[in-house]
């Protein structure tokens, strides 16, 4: 989320961002050795710029919203895709968003100094636009669940309710145990999801936040699990005396971010850590297939 900017449409020239940052995205695509550059489409309409990016491994669409939010996403794919597209591109991200910010405080100046934006050397230009929030957010499905010693299909609140040690409450929304001091199950057919969520501080960044949810909602007859790992930047934590942690700018627009990201807790956290302990003891299909 990028503050300053506001309704930009009606502030700047959104065809001079848009091809500024469109040489930018064939930059990093060039580095990144996706070729394909005619894939890449640019789209402007009164509270959008979209690149989009058409290809058959590599694709993603880089939104900016005239709000200031700031949205790259990418279509499910197996983990070894990902992984090749995201280890090649997203070192390049950094560049493009502070690329990105310098084109709105060069738009934003122009509207406000007029023809004096010819004159002002590029480090005279004040810096109106500033990053208030980022996030990396990473969801995993996982279905068709069998328990690994007899190959009987479970649901996934049996996966829940063994590996998370979640208590059902009852019609009247209290959480009881039975009379032998089991968990109380209930009746699967009273509910409509489950949710498991919580938070863990970042040992080093004061500013991070890493959050890990799995939820399992009733569709297709309780079958799938849904994993939500998220890597989240804010200014939030509060220290002695009232104060607030800020957001470590100079992290995010650093390709060292969406490296700790990916590494620190994607794969060791999220998926070796969180996925794997939920799942433990049962046997799952993906996109990419069967895992254990």
């Amino acid at each position: 989320m990028l503050s300053g900017v506001g309704r930009w449409s009606r502030l700047i020239n959104s065809s001079r961002v848009a091809l500024r940052l469109h040489g930018a995205i064939e930059e990093a695509l060039d580095k990144a050795k996706f070729a394909n550059l005619p894939g890449l489409d640019t789209a402007i309409d009164d509270e959008r710029l979209l690149f989009q990016f058409r290809d058959p491994d590599h694709a993603f669409e880089l939104s900016f919203y005239g709000d200031g939010r700031v949205e790259l996403t990418r279509p499910g794919s197996t983990l070894r895709t990902f992984h090749r597209w995201y280890t090649r591109f997203m070192p390049a991200v950094p560049d493009i968003l502070r690329k990105a910010i310098a084109a709105f405080d060069v738009e934003l100046h122009r509207t406000l100094e007029g023809e004096q934006i010819e004159s002002t050397a590029a480090d005279e230009i004040p810096s109106r636009v500033k990053l208030l929030t980022a996030a990396f957010e990473f969801d995993i499905v996982c279905h068709n669940f069998r328990r690994l010693r007899f190959q009987e299909r479970a649901r996934n609140l049996d996966v829940m309710m063994e590996n998370i040690a979640i208590r059902l409450p009852d019609a009247e929304g209290r959480i009881a145990r039975s009379a032998n001091g089991a968990p109380h199950e209930g009746n699967y057919e009273e509910f409509g999801r489950m949710d498991y969520r919580v938070s863990r501080r970042h040992p080093t960044q004061e500013s991070v936040s890493q959050h890990l949810q799995v939820t399992a909602p009733a569709a297709s007859d309780w079958s799938g699990l849904f994993f939500q790992l998220m890597y989240s930047g804010e200014h939030s934590g509060a220290e002695d005396q009232g104060t607030r942690v800020t957001l470590d700018t100079h992290h995010f627009l650093q390709p060292a971010a969406g490296a700790d990201a990916y590494i620190s807790f994607f794969r060791d956290i999220g998926l070796a850590g969180f996925v794997a302990s939920v799942t433990d003891g049962y046997q799952f299909d993906t996109t990419s297939g069967s895992l254990a």
